[in-house]
């Protein structure tokens, strides 16, 4: 009995190990047929030596993007570029001065597709309205370069769907972070009101049970419940309609409202609520007085236990009120979803394109490839931008760039990378030193990789539909939650002529999209 085990377990391990190798050789098989596809894109190499022409040869990059600044010396994506220059010598970026005042997103999209059509186009520029770059034949192909990347084989799911045209020929461009909005606490409020603090891993349902406590003090308290802002996203989370941003459904290509019906419900709730006088917003000009006095912005204040923080704006938020106003607040993920629901973020994805004109020098077109994924989703490139922040923290306070004034400057959103490692060297993962003056941003909750994981993948605003993101121009959803409030309609009544209104815009919007 045991020899015959013994010759089963032996047959079972050759047989393990033959179906290894044919798993590997077919990797093989797919990654030397994938190099095959790309040969004469990626890796050109006309000297054989061994060395990539990009890394060779005498280069020069025009780089256009007005973030963080039009002093170049006090701006930490310019600093990080200089970094890039430093370990390629050969290439030389330059900034294109057009593009480094304020200007907004329409206006930069008219002066890239005139200097398109002078033949002046910036070899990688920010793609203020991604879809409308693609649309203008602006932008070059990535699909090469991407696929052929290993780095970008962790580039999140949400963000590699964003990448592509609307029309699916091409990844037009690449996220240099994702900014998403996530929920904060107020604990000074709950500690002084004897309210249990949740953990981190709560759900929807303790979510509403703490909001509960606290709406029952506020008749006699100045102080409100809050919310969590579903209004975005309330069709994903709530209802699992794909994407489901404002409502927008990404696999029937139209307005869903009607098939959210528990978001109707989050909304009627909040329309109830405001009735009730839980929401500052609600009140009139003189209940608010009453209640607060001349105070005005309720989470800012300390009057909320609940509010919603973006990305972008942490640091700002969290030296006003972390530093100044001496609250005590924590950053939380999203509460685990109801059932029917999906637990997500929202957010929206600020990407770094490539001219189309590169498309004729194959070399240059690799290197400008290789610095928007120093500036996105790289390794060593993010780690080159992480380090910026010791460098320039401990400084004078009348220094022209410290870390502690300008934080967000620095870590500018969160990556897309889904890479654990990468992700666990992020200055907020890794944290600061407690003695340091950056230690105010140790929240927790960003050692939780589900959380990070979150803040790398969240439902995108689509800029990369053209038609979506302008019928959106024609919605606001908190107009729903006043209209059940105002006139005491139902969700359900008005949703599906909420779907027909949205679906005509986009009709309309689509007929300018036959490419």
């Amino acid at each position: 009995m045991k020899k015959r085990l013994c010759l089963f377990l032996s047959l079972l391990i050759v047989f393990s190990l033959l179906l290894s190798a044919c798993s590997n050789d077919t990797k093989t098989d797919e990654s030397e047929k994938e190099k095959n596809d790309y040969a004469g894109i990626v890796g050109i190499d006309e000297d054989e030596n061994g060395v990539p022409d990009w890394q060779e040869k005498e280069i020069e990059l025009v780089y256009a993007n007005n973030f963080y600044g039009e002093n170049d010396e006090t701006n930490p994506m310019v600093l990080n570029i200089k970094k890039f220059m430093e370990k390629y010598p050969n290439i030389t970026v330059t900034r294109d001065r057009q593009f480094t005042g304020e200007m907004d997103d329409f206006e930069k999209m008219e002066v890239l597709t005139a200097r398109a059509s002078e033949g002046t186009l910036p070899d990688v520029f920010y793609s203020p309205l991604a879809a409308e770059a693609y649309d203008r034949e602006l932008t070059l192909d990535l699909t090469p370069y991407i696929e052929s990347d290993e780095e970008a084989d962790s580039i999140s799911d949400n963000a590699r769907s964003f990448m592509m045209s609307y029309d699916g020929e091409e990844i037009y461009g690449v996220p240099w972070m994702s900014v998403s909005q996530f929920p904060a606490i107020n604990l000074k409020l709950l500690k002084e009101n004897n309210i249990s603090i949740p953990s981190y891993d709560w759900t929807y349902e303790e979510y509403e049970n703490l909001r509960s406590e606290v709406a029952q003090l506020t008749p006699s308290k100045p102080i409100f419940p809050g919310i969590i802002d579903f209004s975005e996203l309330g069709p994903h989370y709530f209802d699992s309609i794909p994407n489901g941003w404002k409502g927008y459904n990404s696999e029937t290509e139209r307005w869903d409202f009607s098939g959210s019906p528990k978001f109707g419900e989050w909304f009627e709730l909040v329309a109830k609520e405001g009735k009730q006088g839980l929401h500052f917003y609600d009140l009139t000009e003189e209940e608010r007085v009453s209640k607060v006095g001349n105070l005005g912005w309720p989470w800012g204040d300390g009057l909320e236990a609940i509010g919603n923080v973006w990305m972008y704006a942490l640091s700002s938020d969290v030296n006003e009120l972390v530093k100044n106003r001496e609250m005590d607040i924590d950053i939380y993920p999203m509460p685990q979803a109801p059932e029917g629901g999906s637990t997500s973020l929202h957010g929206y994805y600020d990407t770094l394109s490539i001219s189309s004109s590169l498309s004729d020098d194959l070399v240059k077109a690799e290197a400008a490839f290789q610095l928007v994924k120093w500036l996105s989703f790289g390794e060593e490139g993010l780690l080159s931008k992480w380090s910026l922040i010791d460098e320039y923290s401990g400084l004078e306070e009348d220094a022209p760039l410290r870390a502690e004034d300008s934080l967000m400057d620095f870590i500018q959103g969160w990556p897309v990378t889904t890479d654990k490692d990468v992700l666990a060297q992020h200055p907020f993962v890794k944290g600061f030193a407690a003695d340091s003056p950056l230690a105010i941003f140790n929240f927790e909750a960003f050692k939780s990789e589900e959380f990070q994981q979150q803040l790398s993948n969240p439902i995108p605003f689509p800029r990369n539909m053209p038609a979506v993101a302008n019928a959106f121009n024609n919605l606001d959803t908190w107009t729903l939650k006043n209209k059940i409030k105002d006139e005491g309609v139902r969700f359900g009544d008005i949703a599906a002529e909420w779907d027909e209104t949205m679906n005509a815009y986009l009709d309309d919007y689509l007929r300018q999209y036959n490419k």
